[in-house]
Order: C-alpha cells, then sequence, then structure tokens
C-alpha cells in the first residue's frame, strides 16, 4: 500500500483508519517506543485472533482520563470479542505505533507525543456489531448478508493506572435506545415522534387506511409534518447499513469517535423537535406506503438526551481501505444531536448518497 492510512491525530486526540479486512490486523502489534531499544516493547492487539474471521474493521485510538465501561463499549461499538488490558511506563520521549499490517511495510505512528511521566494502562477491546435484522431467524442467504455488513472494531485505549476517584465510579450511560445499526433501504427512513404524529395524521387525514408516501409526494403534508417537528427524515439512501447514534449526554458525545474521528460530517440535517420530546421511533420510509398498519409494529427507538427544539442529524462516513485487492467501502453513521432554540427553517436530508 502506497498511501498512509486515515488519520487524524492533528484534529484530537483520537487515531484511527479503516480497513475492508480484519485479518490483516490479526498478528498486528502495538509498539511502545522509548529511546532505548532496552524500553522497545510490542504487544499483541488480537492474542486470541478473532480478527483472522474477515470482517471490515474499523481501528480507533483514544487518550482518555479515564476508560470507557466496558457495557458502554458494548452498546457503542457491539458485542466484545476480546479484551486485554496492560500496564505501562510512558515519558515525554514515548511513542506509539502500530506494525505487523498485513500488506503495509511500515508502521503507522499514532502521532501522540509528550506524555507525562508516569505509569498507565493501555486497555485494548474487539468488538463486532451486527444489524439488527439478525435478531430474527433468518434465511441462508440473509445470513450471508448479515455477515458482509459485520463491522469489527479495535478500540485502544490509553489513560492514566490511577483515574480520579470520581472517574472510576462511572456506571453505565449507553443502553440500546442511544445507538442502533441497522439498514433501511434506498428509500430511507424517518424518525417520527409516534405518537404525536398518529394523532396529527388522524386529524388531518381521518381514520382509515392510507399511503403516506404518496401523500407526501402529492401535498404539503410532509411539510406540514417536519414543520410541525412531529418527523425528522432521511430521504432517499443508498442501500447500506448504518449506524444511527444519538449519545446520552454531553460528556459521552465527547468520547464518541464515530468515524472520521473530528473530521466535517457528508451532510447535515436540520429539524424541529418538540422540548419534551426524548424517544423517536425509526421506521423505514417504505413502510409509510401502509399507514396506520406500520404504527402497529414495534420499531426501534432512539432516545435524544438534553433539551431544545433543534434536532441536528449528520451524516459521518469513513472509508474502509484496501490492503489485500478488495473493493473499498464505506462505513456510515448518523449522529444525532439537539439544541437549545426553534430552528427558522427545516433542511431535511435528501438523496443522501454513500455508495455510487
Amino acid at each position: 500500500m502506497n498511501t498512509h492510512l486515515h488519520t487524524n491525530q492533528d484534529m484530537n486526540p483520537n487515531f484511527g483508519f479503516a480497513l475492508t479486512d480484519s485479518a490483516v490486523l490479526a498478528e498486528a502489534k502495538l509498539i511502545i517506543a522509548q529511546k532505548t531499544e532496552v524500553e522497545h516493547i510490542e504487544l499483541d492487539i488480537d492474542p486470541q485472533r478473532c480478527l483472522k474471521d474477515g470482517r471490515k474493521v474499523s481501528f480507533i485510538a483514544q487518550q482518555l482520563d479515564a476508560p470507557i465501561v466496558r457495557q458502554d463499549a458494548s452498546i457503542i461499538y457491539g458485542q466484545e470479542l476480546s479484551f486485554v488490558q496492560y500496564t505501562v511506563n510512558l515519558n515525554p520521549d514515548t511513542k506509539l505505533s502500530i506494525g505487523a499490517i498485513e500488506g503495509i511495510d511500515y508502521s503507522v505512528d499514532f502521532g501522540w507525543s509528550d506524555f507525562a511521566e508516569g505509569e498507565y494502562e493501555l486497555r485494548i477491546s474487539i468488538h463486532r456489531k451486527t444489524p439488527r435484522i439478525a435478531e430474527v431467524p433468518l434465511e441462508p442467504e440473509q445470513m450471508a448478508m448479515v455477515r458482509y455488513a459485520q463491522v469489527v472494531t479495535v478500540v485502544i485505549a490509553l489513560f492514566p493506572a490511577q483515574p480520579a476517584q470520581e472517574q472510576l465510579a462511572s456506571a453505565p450511560v449507553w443502553t440500546r435506545d442511544h445507538h442502533v445499526f441497522d439498514s433501511y433501504g434506498s428509500a430511507g427512513f424517518i424518525l417520527a415522534d409516534l405518537p404525536r404524529m398518529v394523532a396529527r395524521v388522524d386529524e388531518l387525514l381521518g381514520a382509515g387506511d392510507h399511503n403516506l408516501v404518496e401523500r407526501f409526494n402529492e401535498g404539503d403534508l410532509s411539510a406540514q409534518l417536519l414543520n410541525e417537528g412531529l418527523m425528522a427524515t432521511a430521504w432517499g439512501i443508498s442501500p447500506w447499513c448504518y449506524s444511527i447514534y444519538a449519545a446520552p449526554d454531553a460528556t459521552a458525545q465527547a468520547k464518541l469517535p464515530v468515524d472520521k474521528l473530528g473530521e466535517e460530517p457528508v451532510c447535515t440535517g436540520i429539524y424541529r423537535i418538540a422540548a419534551e420530546t426524548t424517544q423517536l421511533s425509526i421506521i423505514p420510509a417504505n413502510e409509510l406506503a401502509n399507514w396506520p398498519a406500520c404504527t402497529k409494529k414495534e420499531w426501534p427507538q432512539i432516545q435524544v438526551a438534553g433539551s431544545g427544539e433543534t434536532l441536528h442529524m449528520a451524516l459521518v462516513v469513513q472509508n474502509c481501505e484496501s490492503v489485500n485487492g478488495l473493493h473499498e467501502n464505506p462505513l456510515p453513521s448518523f449522529v444525532i444531536t439537539r439544541s437549545e432554540g426553534l430552528p427558522e427553517i427545516v433542511e431535511p436530508l435528501i438523496n443522501i448518497v454513500i455508495v455510487d
């Protein structure tokens, strides 16, 4: 591979890249280099060789004041496959890098420097997130698609060996309602304030069966529901699996190194949301053709923390690069946040191209 892997060390303390095949990282080493060869340390990234069962893989390294709670990490990144923790001594001359990546003939430097001298913990966990569709029985061909959609994440956290007591006492704060990983097809999806939306549609159209997809195309119903803060839409999207995140609080949001690790979103939608609304249902757009039958189904929900009547939905996309001839492909995530005040205009996401 001739080009350097994507990194963001100039933007924040997160470091990361993504590859199309996790197997190339199975033998990789975390290299801790000091001034002398005697102090040179190589640690296994994947001592259990979980990465050999190839998947798309995101590699994330963070400098933290205290580790993310393991239960939280399992919500953010998926099922924990492997966990190992090392105690290391660092000083201002220490350099960290990754070596022995198959297909890459150089060490990938984290770009971290000037450590305060002392003892640190280095935690390495490997996770695998699976689309929620796989929670129900599937046909063999569907399982093959699920396997292709799965994403492995290698998470390296560096933190002081003795974090502050209040940080040690932290409890899990992430739940399944803060991260949904699934696919919603080419029509896209909506985030619905469902009880209010049901009542308003009944008021506007009357009881009975309706095709809201047609209604949205024929008139101003969609604009009315958007302007009243009853739904947020992502209309038209490349069929793909993606994450939808809404962090439980500002502190958790700051620790969330999704995808491009600090780069600007590809696009951002701006919506209205009722100040008292905290839960939004995620509904595939094509299901709106069968209203109100679709409202009787159990849809995943995303919990939107904070206050304010402005909802932001940002799309960030990390590119999985290939070092062994596989096709590169993206890892997209929608990140949901809210802010104070009511937006003057609603700017929905429309015709989102994730894969050409």
